[in-house]
């Protein structure tokens, strides 16, 4: 299979599902590099909610309902100040999720957004940004499985974005004993 046959028409691209992927994938772009913590969970929130709209627009109601449930995590995240909380309500999304994944199940994609909405899950409640990023890095593994079978262009584009961007982003803000190291070298 070439390249071109994944990429669609330029009609294809007015279709209401590919301008939400579109859209969506500037969120995909944009949050590894972040810094703060509640800016990250922020630029996620916005991009859960697009993507979710492009999955029903593509008839993956599984993954629509994983984004949903990643976009509720993001926003509880934000909002909650106890972390028992935060962690309730994280976990209260994983069950409901598991629940929605039973009642929309299609098979291995709907395994693969609910283990992905799951690693992102894990990630959100990370307090130190280097350890959100290595889940969210074991995240995007499940979403690119799963949007190279439901054939989400714009979700392989954000998943091979958000790879590149997460490795900088560990790259970057790595620690700083390697940062020492490497200027004394």
């Amino acid at each position: 299979m070439s390249l071109s046959a994944l990429l669609p028409s330029v009609a294809a691209l007015t279709e209401p599902a590919n301008i939400a992927g579109f859209v969506a994938l500037g969120s995909s772009i944009t949050w590894p590099l972040l810094r703060r913590r509640k800016a990250i969970l922020a630029v996620q929130v916005a991009g859960s909610l697009l993507f979710a709209l492009h999955y029903l627009l593509l008839g993956a109601t599984t993954a629509a309902a994983m984004c949903v449930m990643g976009a509720l995590q993001g926003i509880a995240l934000v909002v909650l100040i106890e972390r028992r909380h935060r962690i309730a309500v994280v976990g209260a999304t994983l069950a409901i999720g598991s629940v929605v994944s039973a009642l929309t199940w299609n098979g291995l994609p709907s395994l693969l957004s609910q283990g992905g909405q799951a690693m992102s899950a894990f990630g959100r409640l990370q307090l130190d940004t280097q350890k959100l990023r290595l889940w969210f890095l074991a995240s995007v593994f499940f979403w690119c499985s799963h949007n190279l079978m439901v054939g989400s262009v714009f979700g392989l584009c954000s998943d091979t974005l958000a790879l590149t961007s997460l490795l900088l982003g560990l790259w970057r803000n790595r620690a700083p004993a390697v940062k020492l190291r490497n200027a004394t070298a």
